[in-house]
């Protein structure tokens, strides 16, 4: 078993075993029979919200890199939850790119981009919610670097390739091609300002969805979820799912948000119910988008 794969499954087993521990039946019972169903359905309506706002995002990039549709990119984005339920988070993400079709790697910048606006943004928020830390403000630095001096980056690859280039020409030449079509696309998305700013405001927007959906969800079953305890939540959650490996993050994500709200039977069903109406509902969706798209193309 590869050592990745194992502290996954660690990390899936003490989630588990956390939450477990702070749940009471009885409680659980009253608390799922007295639940506000409007909430719910708010929660819902957010969250497919907060779907169409991260295709629109993508789309909004990778129109101007390519031919493409919103139909296909909203199938991406479904499929992507499919895929993360099976595989890591990060894997999720790359493998749902060949379904806009087009150029792989200019599809796979255009992603890219808004993601690293998405993180470049809860990660300054971290730094409001948890306090400024030096490996925080190193971080956030990073990321400012990243997304605004790409150019670095880009002449650092070039660099490692000419290495390559000595022990296997044909890969080389390979990564290089791969290398220029994926800077090509990050490099005209950030420098068209239009893009780059209705790029930042749907993920500002995207985020914000996914907070008060975590307040809302709190309404529904009576526990009161401040807008800096949502923050906390939906950031450790985060955190802890992408750090874990754990495909859709199951247990980590849980494990997040009970945490920051106080461990709690309400808080642990709060955020067993947040994450199926934002995350594990749109697999089962996700699965049927997907096999509709492969078996439309086969």
């Amino acid at each position: 078993m590869k050592k990745r794969t194992f502290l996954s499954i660690l990390a899936l087993l003490f989630s588990v075993g956390y939450i477990a521990h702070t749940i009471e039946v009885e409680e659980l019972g009253e608390a799922i029979s007295t639940a506000d169903p409007r909430f719910l359905l708010l929660a819902f309506g957010m969250a497919f919200s907060a779907i169409l706002v991260s295709t629109l995002r993508w789309y909004i990039v990778l129109r101007k890199l390519q031919k493409t549709s919103f139909r296909k990119t909203f199938t991406a984005i479904l499929s992507g939850f499919y895929m993360m339920a099976f595989l890591p988070p990060s894997v999720g993400h790359v493998a749902k790119v060949k379904l806009v079709g087009g150029d792989y790697f200019k599809a796979l910048s255009a992603l890219a981009f808004g993601i690293s606006l998405e993180v470049l943004i809860i990660a300054g928020i971290s730094l409001l919610v948890f306090g400024a830390t030096k490996w925080g403000i190193f971080l956030l630095g990073v990321l400012f670097l990243i997304l605004f001096y790409d150019r670095g980056a880009y002449t650092l690859l070039n660099r490692g390739i000419a290495l390559i280039q000595r022990l296997s020409p044909k890969l080389a030449e390979r990564l290089g091609n791969y290398l220029e079509r994926t800077y090509s696309g990050w490099r005209s998305s950030r420098r068209d300002s239009t893009t780059f700013t209705l790029s930042l405001l749907l993920s500002v927007l995207a985020v914000l969805l996914q907070v008060a959906g975590i307040i809302a969800v709190g309404r529904a079953f009576g526990l009161p979820v401040g807008l800096l305890d949502a923050f906390k939540a939906f950031i450790l959650s985060t955190l802890f799912a992408s750090l874990s490996g754990i495909p859709s993050g199951i247990g980590a994500n849980e494990l997040g948000i009970t945490l920051a709200l106080g461990s709690s039977t309400k808080s642990t069903l709060v955020a067993f119910t947040y994450k199926f109406i934002y995350q594990y509902l749109w697999s089962l969706v996700g699965a049927v988008e997907f096999y509709r798209a492969v078996g439309g193309r086969s």
